[in-house]
């Protein structure tokens, strides 16, 4: 009994470990802030832009930047159909031009970790590879996927880091990732990382997604 409880103490601890072994190269936090691309461009607010392998991942507070600074920043990286609206994804409600420019999904406030989360994969869920315009769509055809809110404070960081952990980061590292860039501003630690298990879910359900996405990424 004793010889049978230290082997699946072991078989237990190397499953833990295969699992953040698993995780692509780039969801250290570390890692991941080391892949971030400085430029200078006005009209641009609280944008972080990084290269993630392949992909240009830019986050950014849309609707407080001038609509044309976050075309012209898209445009540094590939040309866009007009349906793609510049692969870029507006969640906010403040700012008219940009719902119009941009692919829009407004969202709510992210509160208590419940409600919030389902609110998250309701709504940004279906984003990662389900709409016409996805960000795994933007992420094949072009290389780039910009997302945000209008101060890049609540909603935008929330979605960034379900999106880390839907393709393959652990919800922790895809938390700590956000909160080190743009902080928490008031959202609760438990929330954010109630909506990155979220997707992290999705991303374990839509597995031919998620490896796309890290054929992509993790170079």
């Amino acid at each position: 009994m004793f010889l049978r409880s230290i082997i699946l103490s072991v078989g237990l601890v190397t499953s833990a470990n295969a699992n953040v072994q698993s995780q692509p190269s780039f969801c250290d936090p570390d890692t991941f802030m080391s892949l971030e691309r400085k430029g200078e461009m006005q009209g641009l607010k609280r944008e972080h832009v990084y290269q993630v392998g392949d992909l240009t991942l830019v986050g950014l507070a849309v609707g407080d930047s001038d609509v044309t600074a976050v075309q012209t920043l898209a445009l540094q990286h590939g040309s866009f159909q007009p349906d793609e609206k510049s692969c870029t994804w507006y969640m906010n409600d403040g700012n008219s031009s940009a719902a119009a420019a941009f692919n829009y999904q407004p969202m709510a406030f992210p509160l208590a970790p419940n409600p919030a989360s389902d609110q998250f994969e309701a709504k940004i869920g279906p984003l990662m590879d389900q709409t016409a315009t996805s960000f795994l769509s933007c992420a094949r055809q072009h290389n780039y996927v910009a997302m945000g809110c209008d101060g890049m404070k609540h909603r935008g960081p929330s979605a960034f880091g379900m999106f880390l952990s839907f393709v393959g980061c652990s919800p922790e590292n895809s938390t700590a990732i956000v909160n080190r860039i743009w902080g928490q501003n008031g959202v609760l630690i438990s929330t954010r990382l109630e909506i990155a298990k979220r997707g992290y879910k999705l991303g374990t359900e839509r597995i031919h997604s998620r490896l796309a996405l890290q054929q992509i990424m993790d170079k």
